[in-house]
């Protein structure tokens, strides 16, 4: 595979200064071990053998403290630059996530939204392991390794000889590991999605589950998913356990070797003291990287298998050709087509659609088909029609959640969408309304709360803006929640705000309170609204009431003024 088409080798390919810092500091990493081995077999031998006083040796020891200070900024640095990498890489996977999700593929693959948690989270995150744990390894294999052998040789040819012989032994090992880690990885991995899914599933049903009185025998599913998982985890623990048993079995005699080979040279005079205890104190930094690759090389097979199953739910399809968004922000990875509108259209029109189609994956026929009608700016529109012709499917297309077959949309960039059941966040009531956003004020809060007959409730609360909403925090009502959604839209006060169903299911004060705002945002001649609606009142105050079904059939259809493009 290409390494422009990976997700652990495409950060490396694309920043080469980070690249070349990488190596850098790897090479430093090799000279300060050098050094201070060099300096401290020196200081032993001046102190042991040369019995120097401590002004003739504290040169030495001055060399050794900055060589071992080197050791542990460079350490610093070459963990801070790994920590860059690995967080570019998963904020790339992240985003491409992302991208399939808002794709129309991603919109309607249920088996794909079923599985986003797990890759977003737990298989995005294995691949840190690779930059943090695997990169070390290979760069101390091909860049500190080489160094310090050629350091061997010239110092002392056997010693130099003997690590030459004893490295082959541990790569091979790790070949024949590997071939049965991958298919155990690879294992756990599918258990603990299948683990993940059918967990996510089970929750969702849950209500149904227990009107029916069969939440105890998904207990027992539940159960075999768990130990299925954790069957297939305990056995890659049990390679990763076996693997560093015998790398560390082998670097142990290897290292033992060759202090026996320079023991008895240094015993027969073969050897000066200096260059034996250097050559001694070198030979455990040469076998470090191989020591650490047997959980290296655990960790790289899941980061593997974590970046397989990414790349194949990360691949965006192309935008549907004729496709044209003006205004929207695409998605990274998706790509729009983009349309020019004339000033005089820009100045009069806040919304426009042009022969818009849409098409459920797997569907035979389209949903929406040839859709076209104006919104001017500073009005109201209805948007009415039976329930299931694709009013929903309509405002999360004008919204961009969707992308359509084909036709154009064309609207302003900034906008408010409120979705006719808005989620509530385990979060304040302050957060809730700003939606986590920076620079707003309790004051623009507290007067969207006003406007909307909720200040006094706001007021009531235990702390205030700053009660917790949500999973065990305050409770809402329906009609509390639908007035929360809106609440949103005025703190952000954007030109377009879309609207679904905001009136559904209320009580007639309730009702009133809303269609009372929504008609003082029209009549401020900032806003333009569109919005989908069963009510009557609503329909009767608004300036264009537009039929989708009558839409579909000759592209106009307006029951009080309008015209299609």
């Amino acid at each position: 595979m290409n390494m422009k088409q990976t997700f652990l080798y495409s950060a490396l390919h694309r920043d080469a200064r980070a690249r070349r810092r990488l190596i850098l500091t790897e090479l430093l990493h090799a000279l300060a071990v050098l050094g201070a081995c060099g300096a401290a077999s020196l200081a032993i031998d001046q102190v042991f053998l040369g019995k120097g006083s401590l002004s003739t040796t504290a040169p030495v020891l001055l060399v050794l403290f900055v060589m071992l200070g080197a050791l542990h900024f460079i350490g610093l640095w070459q963990s801070r630059l790994q920590q860059s990498l690995s967080g570019a890489v998963r904020k790339d996977v992240r985003e491409k996530l992302h991208a399939r999700l808002l794709s129309r593929e991603g919109q309607t693959d249920q088996r794909f939204t079923r599985e986003l948690l797990p890759l977003a989270l737990e298989s995005t995150d294995a691949l840190d392991a690779w930059y943090t744990r695997v990169l070390p390894v290979v760069l101390g294999i091909a860049i500190t390794m080489p160094c310090l052998l050629l350091a061997a040789f010239l110092v002392d040819p056997m010693t130099g000889l003997l690590m030459l012989v004893t490295v082959p032994i541990a790569p091979f090992l790790l070949y024949l590991i590997g071939r049965v880690t991958r298919e155990a990885s690879e294992a756990q991995w599918r258990a603990m999605n299948r683990f993940s899914a059918g967990l996510a599933e089970i929750l969702r049903a849950l209500p149904t589950l227990k009107l029916f009185a069969r939440e105890r025998a998904e207990r027992q599913r539940v159960r075999g998913l768990s130990e299925d998982f954790a069957g297939a985890a305990l056995r890659v623990l049990q390679l990763s356990f076996v693997s560093a048993f015998a790398l560390e079995l082998i670097t142990t005699l290897a290292i033992a070797i060759i202090a026996v080979s320079i023991g008895l040279r240094l015993l027969y005079g073969q050897l000066t003291f200096s260059a034996a205890f250097f050559v001694l104190l070198l030979t455990p930094e040469f076998y470090q990287p191989l020591r650490l690759s047997g959980t290296a090389f655990h960790s790289g097979m899941t980061a593997h298998t974590a970046e397989s199953s990414l790349l194949k739910a990360s691949s965006v399809a192309p935008a549907t050709r004729g496709v044209s968004v003006v205004g929207a922000i695409a998605p990274k990875g998706v790509q729009v087509a983009q349309v020019s509108l004339s000033p005089s259209s820009t100045r009069e029109e806040s919304l426009t659609v042009c022969d818009l189609s849409f098409r459920y994956p797997g569907s035979p026929l389209p949903l929406l088909s040839g859709i076209q009608f104006t919104v001017p700016k500073s009005s109201l529109t209805v948007l009415a029609g039976p329930s299931g012709c694709g009013k929903t499917t309509l405002l999360r297309l004008l919204a961009g959640l969707l992308l359509p077959e084909s036709g154009q949309i064309a609207r302003a960039d900034a906008l408010s969408y409120v979705p006719q059941e808005p989620h509530l966040y385990n979060a304040t009531l302050f957060e809730n309304i700003t939606l986590f956003q920076q620079g707003y004020d309790e004051a623009s809060v507290r007067k969207a709360l006003k406007a909307l007959c909720l200040s006094d409730w706001a007021e009531a609360l235990p702390q205030g803006l700053m009660t917790p909403l949500g999973e065990g925090g305050q409770s809402l009502s329906q009609g509390q929640r639908k007035r929360l959604g809106l609440a949103r839209a005025l703190v952000q006060d954007r030109p377009l705000i879309l609207l679904d169903e905001p009136t559904a299911a209320l009580d007639e004060r309730t009702a009133a309170t809303i269609r009372e705002v929504l008609l003082a945002l029209k009549e401020s001649g900032r806003h333009t609204l569109f919005v989908i609606s069963h009510d009557e009142r609503l329909q009767a105050a608004a300036d264009t009431v537009l039929d989708l079904d009558a839409l579909q059939t000759d592209g106009a259809a307006t029951r009080k003024g309008g015209d299609c493009p």
